[in-house]
């Protein structure tokens, strides 16, 4: 730590921000905690070899998800304060929030709108924060982002495997028959809680594992970056040969530059070296080396950047292209593939295209840049609207599929998009257009982090034996 940052005692610091928004309490030497009546913040401090590690992470109290998570080494005054300062704008706007929104769906909505009506006024009765709203099932995509667990009645009980597959995030229930029956508000309020519980249980976090192993005499840092209408997400891990040595996932309303070297900062201070770091990103990146910030929309020539600052090789692509690539690391049976990413709420994906065994870029990066052109076919309806259908949806995803089939001739088609999580419906729309004798196989793709993070060690290690040749 230098000089200046040793006259900054960052731990008073915090202890001295005291307001009516939050109470901080001090646990020991390397905890602090900041407490609210809806979440609470830790702020860990690790030392090592003289150097401190600063550790962020914001708990909800209404369903104990993670809504904030990053560290980084604290080495710079202006910057902990920074971050010190989005991390409580976090905390405090989940006062906002602390409400646990239900919504309720049937046929009409008119059933379970009665059916909500009791139950607001059962939760009030016992002091609970909730709060239930009803709508038809043809609405629940669209107002799903609201609310955080939806619950169908049995007679739309066909439609809970697909709400479950699309929805991954919330916890999705079709209320007991004899509850509904009865508008057994108390029943139901038991049932929410016990499932809530469950529900959160199972979200833990698993141990990241290789789908491939480089036998390679290096120690590769790979970062993902993926970002949607909620947050930022960057996942890393460092792979030394064929382990994983150190993985996480930062969580965030929006991201920086800063960031990243975040990620590189703590990792090299536990770690001591890395020989590469390979970047994994959404939108063109041109000739390995730029990246086209998701949030401000300018180009950094990221590559020139980080090599200058941290004197190590940096290899930067497309996040589709890494999980091309990715995937065909899985299945090396197929030379020709494309991977089709969509985000839920997105009406525009990308997708990463492999022919012969090699990822098509294109000119300047463009291959696989879906908003081009998928707004000018011919569809249904405004692409804003389909996206919240499953039909639409549906139709967006084999659209977008249909011209890049046609012309490279896949032998495997992936696809990331949740809204579309039934393969065989992917195949029989499609089946329309284009003879069975030429169909590839299709895969859904549940998770496309792994996929991306283990593409991108794999070009990076491409990229270290091309430079050795």
């Amino acid at each position: 730590m230098s000089e200046d940052n040793r006259v900054f005692d960052f731990k008073t610091w915090i202890q001295q921000q005291q307001t009516n928004d939050y109470q901080i309490v001090l646990e020991d030497d390397h905890l602090i905690k900041l407490i609210t009546d809806c979440a609470e913040a830790s702020i860990l401090f690790i030392e090592i070899d003289n150097n401190t590690i600063v550790e962020f992470q914001i708990i909800s109290q209404k369903d104990h998800a993670t809504k904030f998570y990053l560290h980084f080494e604290l080495n710079d005054e202006e910057h902990a304060k920074q971050l010190y300062n989005e991390m409580v704008e976090t905390l405090v706007g989940l006062k906002d929030q602390k409400t646990l929104r239900v919504l309720l769906s049937c046929s009409a909505g008119l059933t379970t709108s009665m059916f909500a009506e009791n139950l607001n006024s059962t939760a009030e009765m016992l002091g609970l924060d909730y709060q239930f709203n009803a709508v038809s099932y043809l609405s629940i995509y669209e107002e799903a982002e609201n609310y955080d667990m939806i619950l169908i009645a049995p007679q739309i009980g066909y439609m809970l495997k697909r709400l479950q597959e699309s929805l991954p995030d919330k916890p999705i229930l079709q209320i007991p028959t004899a509850v509904f029956a009865a508008y057994d508000a108390l029943s139901a309020l038991k049932f929410i809680q016990n499932e809530l519980e469950k529900f959160h249980q199972d979200q833990e976090p698993k141990e990241k594992k290789c789908v491939h192993c480089v036998q390679y005499e290096k120690r590769i840092l790979s970062i993902v970056i993926l970002t949607n209408k909620e947050q930022t997400r960057i996942y890393y891990q460092l792979q030394d040969k064929c382990e994983i040595i150190d993985s996480h996932v930062i969580i965030k309303p929006s991201m920086n530059i800063y960031d990243l070297y975040d990620v590189i900062d703590t990792v090299l201070l536990k770690h001591s070296f890395i020989d590469m770091i390979g970047i994994a990103t959404p939108g063109i990146v041109e000739d390995y080396k730029q990246l086209k910030s998701p949030v401000h929309g300018e180009t950094i020539d990221i590559k020139k950047d980080f090599e200058d600052k941290y004197h190590i090789d940096v290899f930067v692509y497309n996040n589709a292209n890494a999980a091309v690539v990715g995937f065909s690391l899985e299945h090396p049976e197929y030379q020709n593939i494309i991977f089709h990413s969509q985000p839920f709420g997105f009406g525009v994906g990308g997708q990463g295209i492999m022919v012969n065994g090699k990822v098509v870029r294109g000119k300047n990066g463009i291959a696989g840049e879906l908003k081009y052109f998928i707004r000018r076919m011919q569809l249904s309806d405004d692409v804003s609207k389909l996206i919240w259908t499953q039909h639409g949806a549906l139709e967006i995803v084999t659209k977008s599929l249909l011209p890049t089939i046609s012309i490279i001739g896949p032998e495997a088609v992936a696809i990331s998009a949740p809204m579309t999580p039934d393969m065989q419906e992917v195949r029989n729309t499609l089946g329309s257009f284009i003879p069975e004798e030429f169909m590839p196989d299709f895969y859904y793709i549940k998770e496309a982090s792994d996929y991306m993070l283990n593409g991108i060690t794999e070009l990076c290690v491409r990229y270290i034996k091309k430079g050795n040749q």
